[in-house]
């Protein structure tokens, strides 16, 4: 009897101090709903659902994996940068620079819930030039090793947020 008393005292302690798995937490695992065609550095991606998460937990936390709803096809890796919000939010937030019509809007971030600090896509430069042209805005851009914001005529611009 005392050893059943014993183990079951254990089986409690361990069930309080144990933290339930949530991989949503340390991944960033976020399901976004797009209700048209949207842009991604490489990739455009039709409307649907999506899951959106960090790559990597351990080494890199700028890497971005987008999946299908079920996670069963990887539809791309994107390289990343801190982006910041003014506030924080209670859900999950994507920013889009919006072109013209007809186009689908790229976006240009992503923050998980209850985070400031975000995700900034990094699109490869030819991509990043057309986005640039049609926003009338800068664009964070990767040519090579080079990372550096493009403006709509095609000239490197480096600000504070870079």
């Amino acid at each position: 009897m005392r050893l059943l008393k014993t183990l079951v005292a254990a089986a409690a302690l361990t069930a309080c101090v144990a933290t339930p798995a949530r991989a949503d937490e340390n991944d960033k695992l976020t399901y976004l709903t797009f209700s048209k065609s949207i842009q991604l550095p490489g990739k455009t991606l039709p409307a649907g659902r999506y899951r959106f998460q960090l790559a990597d937990t351990q080494e890199s936390r700028r890497v971005i994996k987008v999946q299908s709803d079920d996670g069963k096809k990887q539809l791309a890796m994107l390289l990343s940068m801190p982006n910041q919000l003014r506030d924080v939010p209670k859900d999950p937030v994507v920013m889009f620079k919006e072109t013209a019509e007809g186009q689908p809007d790229a976006v240009k971030s992503f923050n998980y819930p209850g985070e400031r600090i975000g995700y900034e896509f990094i699109y490869p430069k030819a991509q990043a030039l057309v986005i640039a042209h049609r926003t009338h805005d800068k664009v964070l851009a990767k040519d090579g090793n080079k990372i550096y914001r493009v403006d709509e005529n095609g000239n490197e611009v480096h600000d504070a947020a870079n």
